[in-house]
């Protein structure tokens, strides 16, 4: 393997790291009912080891009605028996740690389930003790007290007659959103993160942690966001819910959608910030739901680039490309019919050797694509449904709904991992919970593995770049700008000396330039076999070239 400069400064782990995230419910199931459970991922532990991934990140498997797949908590400490046991999370993040690799889990602390204990005591009676846990207001002229909506669609209140009040749900009005603004919900929360720290866990991710604090006049508003999103004040409760972590090194990172860069710096600051990353959706029109189009290069190019420059001294950056609520990366920002192979392993370089640390979707190291479901009923998430039964009144026509719905439903990243060609995948025996991709006999784990060119190999020599060698972890990003709408062209540096990321993004052959001042060393890593050492690099539809270079001083 190719290395530069090697330091002895040790980095916190997190940072020399890489994640995988696994969504349990569609990993793989090891006892045939159609639904993935914490033992499929223990007996899936070697997989996830070979991939060369540190630490894991797991979507939430706690006690829920799961309205929203899980999002809706009913206890926290408890696990939903359709995963297993209690027990078997307790083995499986000793195995994990067997294995050296860290165990993440999800923490939903935005909201609960409606059918939490502190909210079936909070809906009974004002002057009941977990009351003044949620977020209640009385109506206004018998309606709801203000124009506030759901992400989900609709009105974020729901009315209760037992108490004559509304609550808010800023998602589905089964999960009642929690007041920050009373600090026993916050003591309720510490207790839960010392009590999944004393039994191991590593860390959290923080979902929806950017809508803790919601604007306290209850006016209406102009836009959605400014009720709930990054509310001034919040930053009180972010410090305090921080310190909770500090005492067992927990790793943090807060999905913090809409947060623009400048007030990133504060939430990461090396020294004062609430967590150690957060994830941004600037690169992947996180709020713009169920639209339909080609990204744009140049756009993604200056999102990304960005983030980079803007916690370039202080602060780290989550990368990914993937997650349990986005479209599969290949059919999103590639090509998943003619260029399949070669656009999923052209964005994963393109991502995974920034600065920072990545984050691997399970599948996405396969190039999964997204799934051409036919009718509404093969969907299962509620905001997809919530979606064709608005547009539908609103009188689009159906094609036009399943369409967006191909395109953006966040059941595509949720359809099983797809491990052989047996039926179903391999995921399971039985019909499974969500219908399998019909293209796994093209796409799976058993046949990529002895494949030197698989773009699961692909992944795999990225992730050992990125983890082994110190300029890939600490050197400096700047991108190459080649204003144009194909390639995206970065360094990696350090000491004058670095690697040259150079990408093309496009269903077009390129050409790119190489500066005069860079001399090409070594050819580190290629998706194409005639790649060479040119200075004048041609580049195939979704080629991906990864060099070492130093710089070349010329006489003046």
């Amino acid at each position: 393997m190719f290395s530069l400069n090697q330091s002895s400064s040790q980095p916190p782990w997190w940072q020399n790291a890489i994640g995988y995230q696994i969504y349990p419910k569609s990993f793989y199931d090891s006892n045939q009912d159609g639904v993935g459970d914490i033992q499929g991922i223990i007996e899936k532990i070697p997989y996830i080891k070979s991939l060369g991934v540190n630490f894991v990140w797991l979507s939430p498997f706690f006690a829920s009605p799961n309205v929203d797949n899980g999002y809706d908590v009913s206890n926290y400490e408890q696990i939903d028996p359709q995963y297993g046991k209690l027990a078997d999370v307790f083995e499986m993040i000793t195995k994990f740690h067997d294995k050296g690799i860290k165990v993440v889990f999800d923490l939903v602390i935005n909201h609960t389930s409606d059918q939490h204990h502190w909210f079936e005591e909070a809906k009974k009676s004002q002057n009941n003790p977990y009351h003044d846990f949620y977020i209640w207001k009385k109506p206004v002229a018998g309606k709801a007290p203000n124009n506030w909506q759901s992400l989900f669609g609709g009105s974020a209140w729901e009315y209760n007659p037992q108490t004559d009040e509304y609550y808010y749900h800023l998602f589905a009005k089964q999960q009642p959103d929690l007041n920050w603004e009373n600090p026993r919900v916050h003591q309720a929360v510490s207790e839960i993160i010392d009590w999944w720290a004393s039994h191991g866990v590593d860390g959290f991710r923080l979902d929806a942690i950017s809508h803790l604090k919601k604007l306290q006049t209850f006016a209406d508003v102009d836009q959605p966001d400014e009720a709930m999103n990054d509310v001034a004040g919040i930053d009180d409760f972010l410090q305090e819910l921080s310190d909770d972590f500090k005492p067992d090194h927990l790793m943090t990172v807060g999905e913090a959608g809409g947060v623009p860069v400048s007030r990133a710096q504060q939430w990461v600051d090396e020294q004062h910030g609430y967590f150690n990353m957060i994830f941004q959706f600037d690169h992947v029109s996180f709020w713009e739901k169920f639209t339909v189009g080609q990204v744009d290069v140049a756009q993604l190019r200056a999102a990304l680039t960005r983030w980079q420059n803007g916690l370039a001294d202080n602060g780290w950056n989550a990368l990914f490309l993937e997650n349990h609520d986005l479209p599969r990366a290949v059919s999103y920002f590639g090509n998943d019919t003619d260029y399949r192979e070669k656009s999923a392993q052209a964005l994963g370089m393109m991502y995974l050797l920034m600065k920072g640390t990545p984050f691997v979707y399970q599948g996405q190291e396969l190039g999964m694509t997204n799934v051409s479901f036919d009718h509404i009923d093969q969907f299962r998430d509620l905001d997809s449904k919530h979606f064709y039964q608005e547009k539908l009144a609103a009188g689009w026509p159906v094609a036009k709904i399943m369409t967006s719905l191909r395109a953006k439903s966040r059941d595509n990243a949720r359809t099983p991992m797809q491990w052989s060609t047996s039926k179903f995948a391999g995921f399971s025996h039985t019909q499974p919970w969500i219908e399998v991709n019909s293209n796994y006999p093209e796409i799976n784990v058993a046949d990529q593995q002895p494949s030197p060119q698989s773009t699961l190999n692909f992944y795999r020599q990225l992730i050992d770049l990125r983890l082994t060698d110190e300029t890939l972890l600490s050197g400096q990003y700047h991108l190459i700008d080649t204003h144009d709408h194909q390639l995206y062209v970065y360094t990696r540096e350090a000491n004058n000396s670095g690697y040259l990321v150079v990408t093309n993004l496009s269903d077009q052959p390129a050409e790119f330039q190489v500066p005069d001042q860079f001399k090409l060393t070594n050819l580190v890593l290629s998706n194409d076999p005639a790649a060479a050492l040119d200075s004048l690099i041609a580049l195939k539809p979704w080629a991906a070239n990864l060099y070492m270079y130093m710089y070349e001083r010329k006489n003046s």
